[in-house]
């Protein structure tokens, strides 16, 4: 189930005995939650039918479910990432799956338990693939460019103004797809626009937005694809001073380098930029820049870079290399690579 059936659901008033909330979409999870509490609890009498847990056993879940609700149909009983549905080894795990089995077989319908999951479950867990045949498991993956065009236009309406195609793309690249994040740069926008303006333009959120780190690296990249080995470096410096860590920039770049060494044999195969761009989930705007970047390079020489950046990361780690040390190193032999033969 998607978040969108999960709406249309709930007004329906199809409610389910227990649900698993599951997929990196925070804000629109929050929302969900909300949603389902305010349908199910009357105002007022909220805290005394809406229980939230975390670090309980199975029993101590399915003994909160079985409360009767106070003046009202149903309770709602919220259990926050609970260990048996994460990665790794979770105490007493296959006896609380069993139990949570056997209790799931015929939950009460006096109550709507929800396992809310801040990521993703662990798909390979018994009790997950459990919850998909006894649970309505609703996923909340990113929003597609249309949800989010439609997703921003409803936040910007009360307060009168409007994005540009343009601006929203530099806007999510730049910011992530997380609606958290994009929520909070969309209030600094309007209130950047003030009463002079209506629409949001890609110079107001270039203007106001501070970059991520993916959006960074590209701009480093470019710097160096281009010759510009001081910028470059003022461009690490910055994101150093900013409180990356050396290993964090090391990392993305064997990343981007990874991806740009996919889009290039992929290119020269002939298969289409947006082809492309869906096998390696590229945002719509990084896949274009990714063909850019990699059109000044073989694919042999990215994919030497590529080795490099695997080799630079082994060496940190195995302690034959500072990382200040392999990053710079890294950032050389790219620079080196974008030279024209002689």
């Amino acid at each position: 189930m998607t978040w969108n059936e999960f709406y249309q659901a709930l007004k329906a008033g199809q409610i389910a005995p227990v649900y698993l909330f599951t997929g990196p979409e925070a804000f629109i999870k929050r929302e969900a939650l909300e949603a389902l509490r305010k349908q199910l609890l009357p105002p007022g009498l909220e805290t005394l039918n809406d229980a939230t847990l975390e670090g309980v056993t199975a029993q101590q879940i399915t003994d909160a479910c079985e409360t009767m609700p106070m003046m009202c149909d149903r309770r709602i009983v919220t259990v926050r990432d609970w260990a048996p549905l994460m990665p790794g080894k979770a105490k007493n795990e296959e006896a609380e799956a069993a139990w949570m089995q056997s209790w799931l077989e015929n939950p009460p319908q006096s109550c709507a338990l929800v396992f809310y999951m801040r990521g993703e479950m662990d798909g390979r867990k018994k009790l997950s693939a459990l919850l998909k045949k006894r649970a309505e498991v609703v996923n909340f993956e990113y929003l597609t460019d249309s949800e989010l065009n439609r997703w921003c236009a409803r936040r910007l309406k009360p307060v009168g103004k409007r994005i540009s195609p343009a601006a929203l793309n530099t806007l999510t690249y730049m910011a992530g797809r997380e609606l958290t994040r994009i929520a909070g740069e969309l209030d600094k926008l309007a209130a950047y626009l003030g009463d002079e303006r209506d629409e949001i333009t890609e110079a107001d959120v270039r203007a106001i937005v501070p970059a991520s780190l993916e959006y960074n690296v590209f701009e480093l990249l470019n710097s160096l694809l281009a010759g510009d080995m001081k910028k470059g470096q003022q461009t690490v410096n910055s994101l150093l001073q900013g409180g990356q860590t050396t290993m964090g920039i090391l990392a993305m770049l064997t990343r981007q380098i990874r991806q740009l060494t996919h889009m290039k044999c992929a290119l020269d195969a002939g298969t289409p930029v947006q082809t492309v761009q869906t096998q390696l989930k590229l945002h719509p705007y990084a896949a274009k820049q990714t063909a850019r970047q990699c059109a000044r390079l073989s694919a042999d020489r990215l994919t030497a870079l590529y080795k490099n950046c695997v080799d630079s990361d082994y060496a940190v780690k195995s302690g034959r290399l500072r990382d200040r040390d392999a990053l710079d190193a890294l950032i050389f032999e790219i620079g080196l690579a974008a030279k024209p033969a002689r």
